[in-house]
């Protein structure tokens, strides 16, 4: 039984090369389906067509090819970047009489930004070369140095046939090394053309990558967040299941509207994602680079690109405005590569490992392309020494994912891994794996859904224990340091202040216990100066002498001593404050609740006058008391009456 592997090829050449009648040829379909297409002989639209591969040596493998044919008239560049961003292998025509041209060296450029590798050159109208060798070697040249230069040249003809066989051979013959396109879980559809059927509702059509789409699927149409769930699926007109990464595919989203001037919806440019896949943001930082190759005709592809400049951003099917600033230096000349951040006019959803192509802000010349290092990015650190760090090592090893997730780590020190996994092509799977790695090295640690840098985590640990003693220090007699002290003194470090209770958790690690409110060391006791201790003994025995009618705070406290041996006596919960000036014996306080439950209990309720004479005391304490257990959740206060809360 054979298998099916689906592969997107894209066409580029200049205009009137060949590239619709070359398709047209291969396939039986012609690409150009407008009027004005038609009647002009001019591609101005993306056009597409379907083309079925089998490998004469492997007749096991079955190779199904959407083809997207791509304007060629320097006019209609945009919508050609919009055609060829999901290309698995690159159809590039040049006509043998008319040789290497303008939209030639663009499309050459374009399709280096996007990474295309697999490639195939058609030498079209070769019957009407006057020397096909020279031809064929004029067109060599014109790639030396190229990414396409190791690329076979076929001549053919698409009016007498010839050459197409080999064509198709060739074409095998770069798919059959092609590993399958990858499938990382997480759809992305990046849509090229929408409309709406009476009856059925709007129709998105592209080409699918990242994972699969099944009929029932909840998608998120991007960048304007609506939702929306597949009805149907078709592949080449055949209504399908499913669809799977590589195959061109067009959903039936009911829920839907084709966008217009005046509503938001689905239009080219519009991207389909699932729904965990996070929002669209307006800042990310890409490795820029630059061809040390004219395009003829365009003067900017001759200039350097200062930081600051205004430039237009491609990215899927479509494309927006942004300004452009460097990481380091203050501009990219031709031939070079930078670190630099894109600051987008309109939310973009992209992912890490995406590519960019730009041109200038007029839509003349396209003077470069990047790959995203992050496509979350911040605007208030561009340039600072951790930054610059992050984006060099992602630029010296984008595929590595080791990288990826470490660069995050020693730069943000926290991160939040199921946000991190949305922002990059590999399978949550995988990512788990290379996790679970630097678990086991000890490059970082779990913290709830968080990932920490080891070396972060242990340094905040040690800080915060260091001033759990530094406070046993400088205040012996106290019972240990505020939990909102240790906050305020440690916040600035924690980049998620959720992770407090789970850093005085771990605190326990290193010796440090929480008793209430307060941390102390496991080994710590109050040590009192002598004349503190002796002012203490004196406030407990006040406060002993008459239980439920104690001394106020001002005779407990007079002198600097008292203060602070009643301070500590609060602290150490030896003795409970009811109000400023109505302080008791923590036991009396406890004493005095249970009198006061069991009254309620038998008595069903009772008034605050029913519960100062069974005390016998006064209101000066029975009210402040009263409240304190309603505050405790103790009693329940209804009116004049209490009730006692089982």
């Amino acid at each position: 039984m054979s298998s099916e592997r689906h592969y997107i090829l894209g066409t580029a050449g200049h205009i009137d090369h060949g590239k619709s009648s070359l398709v047209r040829a291969l396939t039986g379909t012609d690409p150009d389906r407008l009027p004005e297409e038609q009647r002009r002989g001019v591609t101005i639209e993306l056009g597409f067509a379907h083309l079925t591969l089998e490998d004469e040596s492997r007749k096991d493998t079955v190779f199904e090819l959407g083809i997207v044919d791509v304007p060629g008239h320097a006019d209609f560049v945009n919508n050609m970047v919009a055609g060829v961003g999901g290309m698995d292998v690159a159809l590039f025509v040049v006509a043998a009489d008319d040789g290497w041209m303008p939209q030639s060296e663009e499309h050459l450029h374009i399709l280096t930004f996007l990474g295309v590798r697999r490639c195939v050159v058609a030498l079209t109208k070769s019957d009407l070369a006057e020397d096909l060798d020279f031809s064929i070697e004029f067109v060599r040249d014109s790639l030396r140095n190229t990414i396409l230069e190791s690329a076979p040249i076929v001549p053919v003809s698409s009016i007498t046939g010839q050459g197409i066989e080999q064509l198709r051979t060739a074409l095998c013959s770069q798919l059959i090394s092609a590993p399958p396109v990858a499938d990382f879980g997480k759809p992305l559809l990046p849509v090229d053309r929408a409309f709406s059927v009476k009856g059925i509702g709007t129709v998105v059509t592209g080409t699918l990558s990242g994972g699969s789409l099944g009929v029932g699927d909840s998608l998120i149409l991007q960048p304007v967040g609506l939702p929306a769930h597949v009805r149907a699926i078709q592949n080449h007109s055949h209504s399908v299941e499913s669809a799977h990464p590589g195959m061109r595919t067009a959903l039936n989203l009911p829920e839907l509207q084709v966008s217009t001037r005046d509503r938001s919806g689905a239009g080219r440019g519009t991207l389909v994602t699932g729904v965990q896949a996070g929002k669209s943001t307006d800042t990310i930082n890409i490795n820029m680079q630059r061809l040390n190759r004219e395009i003829p005709g365009q003067l900017a592809t001759r200039r350097a690109l200062p930081s600051g400049r205004r430039v237009r951003v491609h990215h899927g099917s479509g494309s927006t405005g942004a300004r452009i600033f460097f990481v380091e230096g203050t501009s990219i000349s031709p031939g070079q590569t930078a670190l630099a951040q894109l600051r987008l006019d309109e939310p973009r959803f992209m992912m890490v490992g995406d590519h960019v192509v730009l041109r200038d802000w007029s839509g003349e010349a396209t003077v470069g392309g990047g790959l995203v290092l992050d496509a979350d990015a911040s605007r208030r650190r561009l340039r600072n020494e951790e930054q610059v760090q992050f984006l060099r090592q992602r630029a010296e090893a984008p595929g590595n994912l080791s990288v990826l997730l470490t660069s995050a780590l020693e730069r943000d020190s926290l991160v939040d891994l199921a946000g991190l996994k949305l922002r990059l092509r590999f399978p949550d799977g995988e990512i788990d794996e290379v996790v679970k790695e630097l678990l086991t090295e000890g490059v970082a640690c779990e913290l709830g859904s968080h990932l920490a840098a080891a070396s972060w985590w242990k340094e905040l640990l040690t800080r915060a224990s260091g001033l759990v003693g530094a406070f046993h220090r400088k205040n012996a007699d106290l019972p240990g340091l505020h939990l909102e002290d240790l906050r305020k003194s440690v916040q600035d470090g924690l980049p998620d202040p959720g992770l407090f209770d789970l850093m005085v958790q771990h605190l326990g690690e290193r010796g440090v216990v929480q008793r209430g409110t307060i941390l102390a060391q496991e080994a710590f006791s109050p040590a009192l100066s002598d004349d503190i201790r002796t002012a203490a003994e004196r406030i407990e025995q006040a406060l002993r002498r008459e239980p439920l009618s104690p001394p106020g705070r001002a005779e407990l406290a007079a002198g600097t001593s008292s203060q602070r041996a009643l301070s500590f006596l609060i602290r150490s919960g030896a003795v409970t404050e009811l109000t400023e000036k109505v302080i008791i014996l923590t036991e009396i306080y406890d004493q005095a609740c249970e009198q006061i439950l069991d009254f309620l209990q038998s008595q069903g309720q009772a008034t605050a006058s029913d519960l100062r004479q069974h005390l016998d005391t006064s209101r000066r304490i029975i009210m402040p008391l009263l409240e304190r257990m309603d505050t405790e959740g103790k009693t329940r206060r209804n009116g004049d009456y209490r009730t006692a809360i089982s």
